[in-house]
């Protein structure tokens, strides 16, 4: 009877071994990391960052989510008009290439969290989005245009 204790211990310490074996190329620690990165594609910039991003792209895709008569009040120069809260909103943003670079901007920081998160779902690879929305950008003395 002790030999078959000592030979069941020896095969369930042996499973044990086995099971923390690193884990086969392709599995989860890459999908972790691939995780991680879909989370990078949200950045939440200052207006000074998001002024110096936006002047050295030249081309730059940058969206205002607020409502035409909030945009009316001023806006950033080259800024285009997406209103969030307008039905067709999504539909808008695949006028947008994916792949490169979109800054996004509202009132105070909230409509364009939101916009950023559906910018995320769709697919969109890089997006900054201007904390405290144009508020802030106002406060920092940065300049608007109507």
């Amino acid at each position: 009877m002790k030999i078959n204790l000592n030979f069941a211990l020896i095969i369930f310490i042996s499973f044990g071994m086995l099971s923390c074996k690193e884990p086969a190329a392709g599995s989860q620690p890459e999908q972790i990391a691939e995780l991680g990165e879909k989370q990078d594609v949200v950045r939440v910039v200052d207006s000074e960052e998001f002024s110096s991003r936006i002047n050295a792209v030249g081309d730059v895709q940058l969206i205002d989510v607020r409502t035409p008569e909030e945009v009316a009040e001023g806006t950033i120069a080259g800024a285009i008009n997406f209103d969030f809260r307008a039905d067709d909103f999504t539909e808008k943003l695949k006028v947008l290439d994916k792949d490169k670079a979109v800054y996004v901007f509202c009132r105070s920081g909230g409509r364009s969290a939101n916009a950023a998160a559906i910018m995320k779902e769709l697919g969109f690879s890089e997006i900054y989005d201007l904390e405290g929305g144009i508020t802030a950008w106002k406060a920092d003395g940065k300049e608007t245009v109507k």
